[in-house]
């Protein structure tokens, strides 16, 4: 599968992989703080409600909310990064990633890759 990183809210990426979406901070996020004191992440099986405050970072900056665009459910949450926040300002798209969602809805997918719904030529 191929990783598309998408940006969302303007300091999130999003990696879609298999129908699983792949929470991180981008570097646009990184230039709001210096350092992340607290990771507050949403709990494996959670139900997501897309466009809802589902995490918090704790920064020296004051809290940055966490949003995922999609409705689902947690299945990984990164424990790493809960307890060693500072790996979110060293690693962002390596081992400083938050929190996985399976997608409910494929559709959901679609729409944020920008994926026309048909591969037809109309």
């Amino acid at each position: 599968a191929v990783k598309d990183l998408i940006t969302y809210m303007g300091y999130e990426w999003i990696m879609i992989e298999d129908g699983v979406v792949t929470i991180v901070i981008n570097d646009a996020g990184l230039d709001e703080f210096t350092e992340v004191n607290g990771a507050n992440l949403p709990a494996e099986n959670e139900e997501i409600i897309p466009d809802e405050v589902c995490g918090e970072l704790d920064t020296d900056q004051g809290p940055m909310n966490i949003y995922c665009p999609v409705e689902g459910n947690v299945i990984e949450v990164n424990e790493a990064v809960v307890e060693n926040p500072s790996l979110i300002t060293e690693d962002c798209y390596g081992d400083g990633w938050l929190f996985r969602v399976e997608a409910k809805n494929q559709s959901d997918l679609d729409e944020l890759q920008g994926a026309p719904s048909s591969d037809k030529d109309e």
